[in-house]
């Protein structure tokens, strides 16, 4: 007996993929079903019946079926054709960007839809769930009322919830490549102001001291003669980036052949320094500068010496 039509354009592969793994897990439980295929005009339809061993169809079979196929339809819109879903989006929403772009933002928008961040697999996992049971859910309410669905349409007018989150992340994912994009053409000015200048001082210490106001020493332990800088904090709340840009700026004035940081663990301008100077930069675990500076962040390393 015939009890549910999955209608599909595209994706036809994956789809019977999902249902036959699906049929042969019910085919373990001892629940029997039959899919035949059919095609109408641009159409294929998976059709699926269950076997009647001439002694009927148990009570609460169907729904079992149908949970069953509600599940294979969500995880093949979740883990096989959402990128798919997301490239057109992109496509439709950012014309503008060329197809490399596109791809990179692709990225961004799994990144912000799997909550993706160092160290959290467990928040991306639970994202991933959390969106494939909307799917689901949406899925069983539709084929608890009919026994065809159209799955491209079932996407477009069905999973309007599914697909504005999805067109949220893409408008987020934008505003995260453009300041990527931003942040990375300022590297690129900074390095070539580096590269063109001629090194003006072997080595530099700069030293993030736990008030949030950093230091400037040479090689010997003296002040660097930048007055102007002394004193100025280096992320102070909302203007850290200015304060960043103005050491950037005073590193390059120098332009040393080495820079060692201290305390610069977990802060913004570490990666920002790192990036500008390249091989130049240097991160101290611990020295007698740390231990001067930095005791109130962390007891000093004895018997450790770095670079004076």
């Amino acid at each position: 007996m015939e009890i549910i039509a999955i209608g599909v354009l595209d994706h036809g592969s994956k789809v019977r993929e999902r249902l036959l793994a699906k049929i042969q897990t019910l085919g373990e439980k001892g629940i029997y079903v039959d899919m035949t295929e059919r095609s109408a005009g641009p159409l294929t339809f998976l059709c699926l019946s269950i076997s009647d061993l001439g002694q009927g169809i148990p009570a609460g079979q169907r729904d079992i079926v149908r949970y069953h196929v509600a599940s294979a339809l969500a995880d093949n819109i979740v883990f096989d054709i959402e990128t798919e879903i997301i490239e057109k989006t992109l496509r439709t929403r950012y014309s503008y960007f060329d197809d490399g772009e596109r791809e990179k933002i692709g990225e961004y928008v799994l990144d912000v839809l799997n909550r993706r961040s160092q160290g959290d697999d467990q928040g991306q996992v639970q994202a991933i769930t959390r969106r494939r049971n909307d799917v689901l859910f949406t899925l069983l309410d539709y084929l608890d009322t009919s026994d065809c669905l159209m799955l491209e349409g079932f996407m477009r007018f069905r999973l309007k919830r599914y697909m504005e989150q999805i067109e949220t992340a893409a408008d987020s994912a934008v505003d995260d490549f453009m300041l990527e994009k931003e942040y990375n053409e300022f590297i690129r000015l900074l390095k070539y102001f580096v590269d063109v200048q001629e090194p003006k001082i072997e080595e530099i210490h700069v030293i993030a001291k736990p008030d949030g106001r950093f230091r400037l020493l040479d090689q010997n332990g003296k002040a660097v003669d930048s007055d102007y800088l002394e004193g100025m904090p280096l992320e102070p709340g909302q203007s850290d980036v200015d304060h960043e840009d103005l050491l950037i700026s005073a590193l390059i004035t120098v332009s040393p052949k080495k820079i060692i940081l201290h305390g610069f663990q977990g802060k913004n301008a570490n990666e920002t320094i790192t990036r500008v100077f390249d091989n130049r930069v240097t991160n101290c675990s611990g020295c007698h500068l740390c231990e001067k500076y930095l005791s109130r962040l962390h007891a000093p390393i004895r018997g450790h010496s770095d670079e004076n």
